[in-house]
């Protein structure tokens, strides 16, 4: 018996492995061929699954080892593409549920794959297409954050959904660094160097409203795109593929609207999009190359909570206790006109939501006063119309990158360049009013005897947030780079200003305490002082300021300065600007300078 049963084991290894022998001749036999035809089409190198890699110049901007099948795939797409063949036919890395636009991509491109390659179920897959219905696709903008140096080049994102009357309750498809960091400046920094990782995420469209137009009160556009139903459906199945993925996020290239421009070019292959890009992707700027692509068909604005407020406390005529009434639970006064009533009411009601939005109001007593207002509301029996001005489209605004020429009186000719963004002497249709920041601006000058660097601008932020009876921000500034100062001396130059903005919307006064720190080798300067400056928007494509300031430094001396300005846009990405200045320390204390601008 026991023979019998050793010659029975024995019988059985055998089988198991000539079974397996012949599996492996087979599947040698079977990616031989497919391994033939990838090297004589050189599929590996098509430009179609180099963007479903995310190839650029030679490698995946892709950094998660979970997006490749091969551990050599970020950099070697031949190698990607034979193990994911082999994954396939294998049933291996559960690569059919895992990367959908992939596998069917490679059936379509590879003859007889699709009879090879081993079926089974994808719960997770069918359950996420089943709840994303996407008939529709829009870019949204949600405008700059004025008192947050990450958020003031403003944010993109898109939004799917299945028709015109599921508006709200769409879904978003959204990419943003990882991190629960609430400091701006410590934001900007580690963003700055790829400090987090970007990840695409999808989440209801009603929360990307609630985080931009209603907390952080930034007004939003959004563009409807001409994509086709396939279109859409492809975009679909690449945010699937790349959500367990990242990339590391860097503030001024690989950012949130630089990457979603991977998923309009694998929608649409033909596209050539994300090569434009190389230093920096603003937002701005990849929006405009959508409409330089054709691809944006209609836009709609959404104005924030903030500027709805703004726009009913203009129109109170008796402001007496409208503090009092706001912050506290007190009855309307009877000797409010009936507009005045209405009014009130109105802007109780936003001024509840607006509370509660920032979690300075709990859930049962808001619901409380909220129904109790609405109520009263209601008793008043009119309708009200909220007619808040549209501003300018920011697709129609000047580009973001700026060069400069200039003709100065002391007979010295100026050129000025920087990569972004907007500065205080740019019409700034499209952008916000009264937030303005440069990055890298270098100013050259030619003069009679030479020519030399006068400034090097590392950064420059001025945040002119105006004050009004509800809100109080404080405005602030800060501008860190090299710059010549004094006798005509280099200097590393630091300057933090603090203060208060007022404004009508059409002009900006604003009040700023300051201090200079210019430092070379041996010597270091330090000053304090203020500014005082009007900028006004009030005629189209025209903008004016005026500031004043005094200074007064360590070393027994003082600085006054002041300058009056003039910019006129006369094209899309051309301006011209006439400006006066008087400075105490230069060798000619006033000058006259005229300006060419050209945006790109």
């Amino acid at each position: 018996m026991l023979k019998i049963c050793n010659i029975s084991f024995n019988k059985v290894i055998k089988i198991f492995f000539l079974n397996a022998l012949l599996f492996s001749y087979i599947n040698a036999s079977n990616n031989s061929e497919f391994n033939n035809y990838i090297n004589q089409t050189k599929l590996y190198n098509h430009n179609y699954w180099l963007k479903l890699l995310h190839y650029k110049n030679g490698e995946s901007e892709v950094d998660s080892d979970n997006f490749f099948i091969s551990k050599v795939g970020k950099k070697n797409s031949k190698e990607e593409l034979s193990e994911t063949i082999n994954a396939l036919i294998n049933g291996e890395k559960n690569l059919l549920c895992r990367f959908p636009l992939r596998v069917e991509w490679l059936k379509e491109n590879i003859p007889n794959l699709d009879k090879k390659i081993k079926i089974y179920e994808c719960p997770k897959l069918d359950k996420y297409l089943k709840e994303i219905i996407a008939k529709k696709i829009s870019i949204v903008f949600p405008s700059s954050h004025i008192n947050s140096p990450a958020s003031m080049y403003g944010h993109t994102f898109l939004k799917i959904y299945d028709s015109e009357n599921t508006s709200l309750i769409s879904n978003a498809i959204n990419y943003a660094a990882k991190t629960d960091e609430t400091n701006g400046l410590l934001f900007a920094y580690e963003g700055l160097f790829g400090g987090y990782e970007g990840r695409y995420s999808i989440l209801p469209y009603y929360e990307k409203i609630k985080e931009y137009n209603n907390l952080e009160q930034r007004d939003i556009w959004e563009y409807d795109l001409s994509f086709s139903q396939d279109e859409i459906r492809k975009i679909v199945l690449h945010t699937y593929e790349l959500m367990d993925s990242y990339s590391y996020y860097y503030f001024f290239l690989e950012n949130c609207s630089y990457n979603l421009l991977w998923l309009f070019e694998i929608a649409r292959p033909n596209l050539d999009l994300l090569s434009k890009f190389k230093l920096k992707a603003i937002p701005l700027d990849t929006l405009k190359i959508l409409k330089t692509n054709n691809l944006i068909v209609t836009s709609n604005y959404r104005y924030s909570k903030m500027k709805k407020m703004k726009y009913i406390l203009n129109k109170i005529d008796n402001k007496t206790n409208l503090k009092e009434y706001l912050e506290n639970d007190v009855l309307l006064d009877d000797n409010l006109s009936f507009e005045d009533k209405v009014n009130y009411l109105d802007l109780k009601i936003e001024y509840l939501k607006y509370k509660r939005s920032k979690n300075k109001l709990d859930k049962k007593d808001y619901i409380k006063n909220y129904l109790k207002y609405l109520k009263q509301r209601s008793e008043l029996n009119k309708v009200s119309v909220f007619n808040i001005e549209k501003p300018e489209n920011p697709l129609y605004s000047h580009d973001s990158s700026k060069v400069s020429f200039a003709y100065r009186t002391d007979e010295s000719i100026l050129v000025d360049i920087k990569p972004a963004y907007n500065d205080i002497y740019d019409v700034s249709d499209g952008y916000l009013n009264g937030a303005y920041i440069d990055f890298l601006n270098l100013g050259i000058v030619k003069n009679k005897d030479k020519t030399f660097i006068d400034k090097l601008t590392l950064l420059d932020i001025k945040s002119y947030s105006a004050r009004d009876l509800i809100f109080k921000p404080i405005s602030w500034g800060i501008n860190l780079g090299y710059k010549r100062f004094k006798n005509e001396e280099d200097y590393l130059h630091l300057k933090p200003q603090f203060g208060l903005t007022y404004s009508n919307e059409k002009e900006y006064l604003y009040f700023m305490s300051q201090s200079n720190l210019y430092t070379k080798s041996k010597e270091t300067l330090v000053s304090i002082g203020g500014e005082i400056g009007l900028i006004s928007n009030r005629f189209d494509n025209f903008k004016l300021g005026a500031s004043i300031s005094y200074d007064k430094y360590n070393k027994n001396f003082s600085n006054r300065k002041a300058e009056t300005f003039l910019t006129y846009k006369f094209l899309e990405n051309t301006s011209v600007n006439l400006s006066y200045t008087y400075d105490d320390l230069d060798v000619k204390k006033d000058k006259s300078i005229f300006r060419l601008y050209y945006y790109f």
